[in-house]
């Protein structure tokens, strides 16, 4: 699926700053480093393949379900990727060589000699915990895609050598033999060292996969329901955007077969946080992951297209109108090559004045409402737009509303059904009482 950078801000996918939300940060409760490396690499790759998605929703689906986990402990897989990346060579495997080492080590230790004792005793704990963890799949029923990415596992374990020592692990580290340290560190640092990656590869794929199991666990998420066929299909219930403590959660389907949502309200009325949690489902749906919904079914897009948080181009010398203009002339380029994407615009052209807003957006609503295989969310606070465009076939009205109580704006940040008729902006205006400070200032100039 293509996605540009804007909607990656948009979306806020990622983020550089500590502390500051991010779907990654969000999505990441991986326990190892390298799961939330392989969960950074999901991330960045959403996919429109419909088999591909339904593979990876039913394997995440499979750790759900059944009660079956594979243990990882943080400390013992950092302390076996730290003896993978040692830079010693090889213990030698041979039993003169191998006796050398030892007695070498016990007259003077050596850190190297240690590290590769201790990694080569938690990977084969971690090694024993993955036999047990695969023997016990064998009394459910895996998905296929699964059992062929596990398969290379059961592989590795299946030599005889390692078997044998698995079954024979001691309770300590220091009672492995020094003819089986050099063994197996050969095998696993220099014999099989892309095969064993191959394992670790797995494991990590396995802590991702738990991890967002995990948060199925939350009701509040579920899997995409994915539909095929020439018209576009979406539809969600009880959506709600995570980063939010309180989240007030809404429901959307299109009536008739619409293709354009026309959506409107005052500012702070949830208009911006509902388009970001749309973006934000629609990409996590496309990566095959738990999305922040009740329940949603859509159909499979090429390309995700928003313009939420868009800021002027100052280094190109362009303003917020022409890089507003920019970014629909994107969207339709987008539009006449992949001819099925996402596409949400938050404010269209409100870096110009009422009348050149009012003609673009109306230009482009209409022009969009014709345009079938994609979606459109736009939103707008120019009310005439939507009187203009009411009737006019394939667009359905969404707003936020907002009341006026003691002269303060109160807000349910729920979606309704129609077009916002309110013009609270004054009102607030009023409020701040900013009309009596410029008053004051005035008086005083001319005392």
């Amino acid at each position: 699926m293509q996605v540009d950078n804007q909607t990656v801000s948009d979306i806020e996918l990622f983020s550089r700053n500590k502390g500051v939300n991010s779907l990654y940060n969000y999505y990441n409760r991986t326990i190892t480093n390298g799961g939330s490396e392989k969960l950074y690499n999901f991330l960045r790759n959403p996919v429109s393949d419909y088999q591909f998605l339904q593979e990876r929703k039913n394997e995440i689906q499979f750790f759900y379900t059944n009660e079956i986990r594979l243990e990882l402990t943080k400390r013992t897989i950092d302390f076996i990727e730290h003896y993978r990346k040692i830079g010693r060579f090889p213990l030698r495997a041979n039993w003169i060589d191998a006796i050398t080492d030892g007695v070498q080590n016990k007259i003077v230790e050596d850190g190297n000699y240690y590290i590769i004792r201790e990694g080569i005793f938690h990977l084969l704990n971690l090694l024993l915990h993955l036999k047990r963890f695969l023997d016990g799949l064998k009394d459910f029923e895996v998905p296929k895609s699964l059992q062929n990415k596990l398969a290379h596992c059961h592989n590795f374990l299946e030599q005889k050598s390692l078997a044998l020592k698995l079954e024979q692990l001691p309770g300590d580290s220091y009672k492995l033999k020094w003819i089986v340290l050099g063994k197996l560190d050969t095998l696993f640092r220099l014999k099989m060292k892309s095969e064993l990656q191959e394992v670790m590869n797995t494991i990590y794929m396995i802590d991702v996969w738990q991890t967002l199991a995990g948060l199925l666990k939350d009701k509040r998420f579920s899997m995409a329901d994915y539909q095929c066929g020439e018209k576009p299909v979406f539809e969600v219930e009880e959506c709600f955007h995570p980063f939010l403590d309180e989240p007030v959660k809404n429901s959307f389907n299109f009536i008739n077969e619409s293709n354009l949502c026309f959506l409107t309200g005052p500012n702070m009325s949830g208009k911006s946080t509902f388009l970001k949690t749309l973006g934000l489902i629609i990409y996590v749906s496309h990566l095959g992951f738990p999305v922040p919904a009740k329940r949603v079914k859509t159909s499979i897009y090429k390309g995700l297209f928003t313009t939420i948080n868009l800021s002027d181009n100052l280094n190109l010398g362009f303003s917020h109108f022409y890089t507003e203009v920019k970014r629909v002339k994107d969207m339709a380029l987008e539009l006449k090559s992949q001819q099925s994407i996402f596409v949400i615009f938050d404010e269209l052209f409100k870096g110009t004045n009422v009348k050149d807003a009012y003609d673009s957006t109306l230009m482009v609503v209409k022009a969009l409402s014709k345009i079938k295989g994609s979606t459109f969310f736009i939103s707008s606070h120019i009310l005439e737009v939507a009187e203009d465009i009411s009737g006019t076939e394939n667009i359905d009205f969404r707003c936020f509303e907002s009341a006026l109580v003691n002269d303060k704006a109160v807000y349910d940040f729920k979606l309704k059904e129609g077009v916002s008729k309110e013009r609270v902006g004054f009102q607030i205006v009023k409020r701040e009482m900013i009309e009596d400070i410029l008053e004051e200032i005035i008086c005083n100039q001319q005392k």
